[in-house]
């Protein structure tokens, strides 16, 4: 095929050049190692950094704005979106960069979204509840977790019109098969808003080709499209546990260590007190 072409390394720096309108659970994040394996710098919900989620927490609250979300990516140079939240705002990305090129990742069917999506809300959750004695949570003292729940809760609001946390939390008391009609309905609001020759709806099943093909770029020569195991079931239910265990493990933690610390002092007390004597 000769010289393997680099996708984003003739870009320029500062303008997003993909916008990934997919629902998250529907293979964004292998989306994103495809993408830069292809030399883009994509920017995927799991690389928030602490300013951008002050920006995220900003417009979930009314605060900011979806252009103050997507000048502080930019400030930081990625040139690639993908994920929830990006996808509740990607007609904003659009607005502002018309000739990115727009990929709609999908499941195989909404059944599948659906069921992935409740796995990954299951595990996210156990952050978000407060403390009390028979579950003494930490969570809601970092602020970093204080914000994604924010965040989780703007997640359907704009062009799916959800009630605020519904998407994230509310489907809980919504019949089977409500979430698959929310990916229905978003999938179709992108494929109706954005121009079918800028657009490609893409299983990352598919593989390389015609990503690439759409992205006008070579195939990577000797490797496969990459498939994350970072989120997938299994390692979503191991992270759930995780979660449980520490929220159980410090508090004992905590007793024993100030237990430990009362008894040095005062077996010190006791030890000074006899040599005054």
């Amino acid at each position: 095929m000769g010289k393997e072409e680099k996708a984003g390394s003739s870009q320029s720096l500062g303008s997003i050049r993909v916008i990934c309108a997919g629902l998250g659970r529907t293979g964004t994040l292998s989306l994103t190692e495809g993408l830069q394996m292809l030399g883009y710098k994509p920017y995927h919900y799991v690389d928030f950094e602490r300013s951008h989620a002050l920006a995220w927490t900003n417009l979930a609250e009314g605060k900011g704005t979806a252009n103050d979300v997507i000048d502080t990516i930019v400030r930081d140079k990625y040139d690639a979106v993908l994920d929830n939240p990006v996808c509740d705002i990607y007609s904003d990305f659009l607005k502002r960069y018309p000739d990115a090129r727009v990929i709609l990742t999908v499941r195989d069917s909404k059944e599948k979204f659906e069921t992935s999506w409740k796995t990954l809300l299951d595990t996210m959750v156990v952050t978000e509840e407060p403390f009390r004695w028979s579950f003494p949570s930490f969570f809601g003292w970092i602020p970093m977790f204080t914000q994604l729940k924010k965040i989780r809760y703007f997640m359907g609001t704009t062009h799916l019109s959800l009630e605020p946390g519904a998407l994230t939390h509310g489907w809980r008391e919504k019949p089977e098969g409500w979430l698959g009609e929310q990916y229905d309905r978003h999938n179709q609001h992108v494929i109706d808003h954005v121009p079918s020759e800028q657009l490609l709806v893409f299983n990352v099943k598919e593989g390389w080709e015609p990503l690439c093909n759409f992205l006008k770029c070579d195939i990577p020569s000797n490797q496969e499209f990459p498939h994350s195991k970072v989120n997938d079931t299994k390692a979503l239910k191991r992270m759930k546990k995780i979660f449980v265990i520490a929220v159980y493990s410090w508090v004992p933690t905590v007793v024993l260590t100030a237990t430990g610390i009362f008894l040095t002092g005062r077996r010190y007390i006791t030890q000074n007190s006899k040599a005054c004597k």
